[in-house]
């Protein structure tokens, strides 16, 4: 069911599809504020929702929060320094295949999937 695309979606739409970042609620709303936008939290909140559920958005959650990104990006998976915080994706063939090979065997059907690895970037290890 399409929807409306109100201004609000729109600028929520700008910020997440004009980057590669991974956006939680706080930093769309901070965005949003610093770019004059008069919008209050639960409509943020709202709004995140609305636009994955029409999937215009994808989230993955990091650090047991939900983070928003570009729904256009290949499938990928996350690494993830658990000092800085910084967040690199990366994409494997065989990754896929072992999942589809999961899948099969327990004949299960896979709709997608979410790979974390935490650790220590190289700045970090430094």
């Amino acid at each position: 069911m399409p929807i409306r695309l109100t201004s609000q979606r729109t600028a929520i739409l700008t910020i997440i599809n004009g980057s590669s970042a991974h956006w939680d609620a706080e930093s769309v709303l901070q965005a949003l504020q610093q770019s004059g936008q008069r919008i209050g939290v639960a409509t943020v909140y709202r709004t995140l929702a609305v636009l994955e559920e029409a999937t215009l958005i994808g989230s993955v959650f990091i650090n047991e929060r939900k983070c928003y990104e570009r729904i256009d990006k290949q499938q990928h998976d996350h690494l993830l320094c658990s000092q800085c915080g910084c967040i690199e994706e990366f994409c494997h063939p065989y990754i896929a295949v072992l999942q589809s090979e999961m899948a099969q065997a327990h004949g299960f059907v896979a709709h997608n999937h979410s790979l974390i690895i935490r650790g220590l970037c190289r700045d970090c290890q430094s």
